[in-house]
């Protein structure tokens, strides 16, 4: 099962988050029919918007991600919640990364550095808070890493690592989150940056069967941690047609007249999960007919 789970080391200076994200991953990825480098940006993105999101929201917020560096993979869009359920997709599923000098894909090509990483974080009731930083690596967590110093001020440190086999089948996929806390002195954080350089990615770890506690360990060394808590991580629900209905009736009444007198109806296919929804000529006018229900209140 997917997780994330939540630690402080005993002496309170550092705060981490641990996430196995394999499943989910996988799941998103072979329901998009993702190319071998795209699952590895797409993946990453993934397991950051989980992280980030359990360390800022709480209650009933939900954040989404935009990331678009003008790459050919387009934009990569995710959301998550406060019990850290997932959604996510890419405009162009099927791109393909130029290799690097060692012959691997290169990610930040692929992503492009030419855009942003916008960050919009909503709770009931008040207005949207929109954080955005220029891209700095497009390699996923360097780009988070900077957004948590820039735009939330909190020196962290993100890692994300997604391993594909040769098959293009997703393996495993996971990534840590380090956060300083006060107290933390400058010799601590020297020891700490150059022990995570050395470390492995969390992905291999993850396919060697390690668990929490034991990458926990190895990513603090000689500081010991408490798990505070571990939650599941899973895939979001399918929005219900209600939602796109409700969508449908933000659109001009002209359109929604068109819908009816040229299409005779009305597809929409949700990009988060590419199912169908299906209106009739009759659906539509009942949203048309509540849209100027509303309107003349409003008058």
């Amino acid at each position: 099962m997917d997780y994330l789970a939540k630690s402080i080391t005993k002496n309170g200076h550092f705060r981490a988050y641990v996430a196995d994200a394999s499943n989910v991953v996988k799941q998103m990825t072979e329901m998009h029919k993702m190319s071998p480098d795209v699952i590895v940006a797409f993946g990453r993105t993934l397991i950051a918007t989980a992280l980030v999101g359990s360390s800022l929201l709480k209650e009933d917020d939900q954040m989404h991600i935009s990331i678009n560096g003008r790459g050919p993979i387009g934009q990569i869009v995710t959301e998550t919640n406060s019990k850290s359920e997932l959604r996510g997709y890419v405009t162009n599923p099927k791109a393909i990364a130029k290799t690097n000098t060692n012959g691997e894909a290169d990610i930040s090509n692929l992503v492009g550095l030419n855009g942003t990483l916008r960050v919009t974080k909503v709770h009931p009731g008040l207005d949207p808070y929109t954080g955005e930083v220029k891209l700095v690596t497009g390699q996923i967590g360097d780009d988070f890493t900077y957004y948590l110093a820039q735009s939330e001020q909190i020196p962290s440190a993100v890692g994300v690592s997604v391993f594909v086999d040769s098959k293009g089948l997703v393996k495993s996929a996971g990534g840590f989150l380090l956060q300083t806390l006060p107290g933390a002195n400058d010799t601590e954080l020297d020891l700490l940056e150059q022990h995570l350089r050395k470390m492995p990615n969390i992905s291999s770890m993850l396919a060697e069967g390690l668990s929490a506690n034991q990458i926990l360990a190895q990513l603090f060394a000689n500081l010991k941690v408490d798990i505070l808590e571990t939650i599941p991580l899973k895939t979001a629900d399918e929005l219900p047609k209600k939602w796109y209905a409700d969508a449908i009736g933000t659109l001009p009444k002209k359109e929604i007249q068109a819908m009816i007198d040229e299409d005779h109806g009305a597809e929409i296919v949700s990009r988060f999960t590419e199912k169908k929804y299906n209106f009739s000529k009759e659906e539509l006018k009942k949203i048309l007919a509540l849209k100027m229900d509303k309107k003349l209140g409003e008058e």
